[in-house]
């Protein structure tokens, strides 16, 4: 498979409203261009051959040439650097904060600030970009990882029972009908293919894997079904994300069990290894050469439909993995990707340096699609003249959120603050206890290592819910010499690493306070009190109604 020449040829939002441009030139389907999204999940940047970082290291032909015709993003920001709120940032345009599902609101009254991590889930009342597109008259799908829009109805299956009973397969089969129903609420007309979370949570370990093939053959379907009418595609890969080494596994075995028959569309994974021998890489570079096949396969697909022309790919991965996930340093906010074009709607063959945000994203999609939203709607900014025009991207300041921290990012500085909630804080021996339990009943349910190593008394992350730290955390907290410290501040011209913690410098008084006045004004726009930056107007629950709501989450976060 190969790519043919083609360059030669602050107001909450449920009380918003969109103005949507009526102008007749921009709204007829010809020149409405179709967007495809494509999400990696964890992929690290020297998995990537068009960043510095990556170069020669992998086998990527297809995506190595749409990031050469298109616009390198090198320095694009995951404000909540995990799996789910970035998904949530994606697909809403709005910080994961606003998110107003039950979990997040009792989180909430748990801790006293809005706590991000795994729990910023998109229900039926949520804008979604999705609903948005669908009222400018695009047909809209999804398929691949959700691991962000909630599933009523969705019962994780026990990794202890077998795939042999008739009972567990019947209920992957019901979980399946509960996430496509869950993306139709969300603004989907087509969904299939979707796996609910990591492939390691599904079920019995044989369907524990990967399958690209089983997933990408429903992209390919959804193009071809609605290649004659303005499409938005929503594509979440599972990997580079473990499992690795997915295409070594059973290409029969998926979410709702094993086929009948092998998926088609793609290469046969046979050759992943062969193609991988002949150019000189190992075969952990395959899970790489594996999303590249699947871009290719869309690509000649739309150029076969003859849609290529009008058509517009964003691709990137989810956040940065490397020693920052789970926490608001660079080595978790900072990711990349790349959005390509035609010519006349991506200016490409260049790198963008300028910092871009996953809140992004919806707006510039929107713009792209001929929408104008009236403040408040998203809480990103339009890059569409970036993309088209080269035009500047205004100097502003990124925030972050996730867990007990805030950050801020300007020019050369950032501000990461650490405001523990008096729940960590105070959490009696027995809640410790009673969270590890949890913890490591989950791992067990999962047939995983367990945290039986973990100190009760130990201290809490950044955002983790159990006592001495999550397997991420600890890689942050190794990387990160000033983990704990309350208040940090770094040069990130001069120390990107952010070794050197300067909030206690005098000589940086007035930088430290012009960033915490920042994150302030970022706070007040978005829900819930944090530390004195935002202090918390609604009553405080008593002690005792904390206590039991966690104890009920401990149900739902390890679910």
């Amino acid at each position: 498979m190969s790519l043919t020449s083609h360059r030669a040829s602050k107001i909450p939002p449920m009380k918003t409203c969109i103005i949507y441009c009526c102008l007749a030139a921009a709204l007829f389907a010809a020149d409405r261009p179709n967007i495809i999204v494509l999400v990696a999940d964890d992929q690290r940047r020297d998995q990537a051959n068009f960043l510095p970082e990556g170069r020669g290291h992998n086998l990527t032909p297809h995506m190595d040439r749409l990031a050469a015709e298109g616009v390198v993003l090198s320095e694009l920001y995951s404000p909540s650097p995990v799996c789910v709120p970035s998904r949530f940032v994606t697909l809403t345009g709005l910080y994961s904060s606003r998110a107003q599902n039950r979990w997040m609101q009792d989180l909430r009254r748990m801790h006293g600030h809005t706590f991000v991590h795994q729990e910023p889930n998109v229900i039926p009342s949520t804008p979604t970009i999705a609903h948005d597109l669908k009222r400018l008259g695009y047909t809209t799908g999804a398929v691949g990882k959700n691991h962000v829009i909630e599933a009523p109805g969705y019962e994780k299956v026990d990794a202890r029972l077998p795939l042999s009973d008739p009972a567990v397969v019947a209920r992957l089969e019901q979980n399946q009908v509960a996430c496509t129903e869950a993306y139709h609420q969300a603004g989907f007309d087509f969904a299939q293919r979707i796996y609910h979370t990591n492939p390691r949570v599904i079920g019995p370990p044989e369907v524990q894997v990967h399958n690209l093939d089983w997933v990408n053959e429903a992209a390919l379907q959804f193009i071809e079904e609605n290649a004659d009418k303005p499409f938005f595609l929503y594509y979440g890969f599972t990997t580079p994300h473990a499992p690795h080494n997915g295409y070594l596994s059973d290409p029969k075995a998926t979410p709702i069990g094993i086929l009948e028959e092998r998926p088609q569309g793609l290469p046969p994974r046979e050759t992943i290894k062969t193609r991988l021998a002949e150019a000189g890489f190992d075969r952990a570079e395959g899970d790489m050469l594996w999303i590249d096949d699947c871009v290719g396969s869309l690509f000649d697909t739309l150029e076969s439909h003859g849609v290529l022309d009008n058509t517009i790919i964003i691709y990137f991965s989810d956040h940065g993995v490397e020693s920052g996930k789970t926490t608001c340093y660079q080595g978790g906010m900072r990711t990349f990707g790349f959005v390509w074009g035609p010519e006349h709607l991506v200016v490409g063959g260049r790198e963008e340096t300028g910092r871009i945000s996953l809140v992004d994203l919806a707006p510039t999609i929107f713009d792209y699609a001929g929408g104008i939203a009236v403040e408040g709607r998203y809480d990103g900014m339009s890059m569409k003249n970036a993309f088209t025009h080269r035009s500047p991207i205004p100097e502003r300041t990124i925030y972050g959120e996730i867990g007990h921290t805030r950050a801020v990012i300007k020019g050369d500085w950032k501000y990461i603050a650490l405001r523990y909630s008096d729940y960590h804080q105070n959490l009696p021996m027995a809640e410790r206890l009673a969270w590890l339990e949890s913890a490591n009943e989950y791992q067990r349910g999962n047939q995983w290592q367990t945290f039986e190593g973990n100190d009760p008394a130990g201290p809490f992350g950044h955002s983790g819910y159990i006592p001495d730290l999550w397997d991420h955390e600890r890689k942050s907290m190794r990387a990160a010499p000033h983990f704990f410290d309350a208040d940090q501040l770094y040069n990130l011209s001069e120390d990107p690493n952010e070794q050197r913690n300067l909030a206690a410098d005098p000589a940086y008084a007035a930088v430290l306070a012009e960033l915490r006045r920042e994150l302030a004004q970022k706070l007040q726009a978005v829900p819930g009190p944090f530390g004195e930056f935002k202090l918390r107007q609604d009553p405080e629950p008593l002690w005792e109604e904390r206590i039991q709501i966690g104890r009920t989450l401990m149900l739902d976060v390890f679910h």
